[in-house]
C-alpha cells in the first residue's frame, strides 16, 4: 500500500528545483518520471539508503490518478512488501531516477534521458 505522505532526500529536492527551472515541469511529474525510470532497472534502485530531509509530497499529488498503477509496478519489481518498507523504497527509486535525469538541460533532454524519446 502506497504511503499517504513521503519526504524525498535533500539532494533530490535540490535537483528537482533545478530540473523544474530548466524544463518547466512540476516536481511531482519529474518524480513520477524518475520513479518509473528507476523501476525499469529493477529492485536495485530501491535499495539506496537515503535521508528523507527534502520536500514532502502527499500521495494524490505525487501519484495522481495513477496511484494504483504505481503500486502495481512497485509490487511487480519488489514483490509483496511490508507496509513500512514502501516509503524507503519509493524514496530510493525517486532519488535514483532524479540522479539520472539531473543532466537534462531542457524538456527535450529530460525526455531523452528518461528514454521516452530516442536519441537523434
Amino acid at each position: 500500500m502506497l504511503p499517504k505522505r513521503l519526504r524525498i532526500s535533500k539532494s533530490a529536492t535540490d535537483n528537482l528545483k533545478m530540473l523544474k527551472s530548466r524544463t518547466g515541469l512540476t516536481p511531482n511529474l519529474i518524480c513520477r518520471m524518475a520513479l518509473l525510470l528507476s523501476l525499469e532497472d529493477g529492485p536495485a534502485g530501491g535499495r539506496r539508503v537515503t535521508e528523507e530531509l527534502g520536500s514532502e509530497f502527499n500521495a494524490p499529488t505525487l501519484f495522481g490518478e495513477f496511484a494504483f498503477l504505481f503500486d502495481a509496478l512497485i509490487r511487480q519489481v519488489h514483490g509483496q512488501l511490508d507496509p513500512k518498507d514502501y516509503t524507503p523504497i519509493i524514496v530510493s527509486h525517486i532519488d535514483n531516477g532524479i540522479e539520472r535525469l539531473r543532466k537534462s538541460r531542457s524538456l527535450g533532454d529530460l525526455l531523452h534521458h528518461s528514454g521516452l524519446v530516442p536519441a537523434g
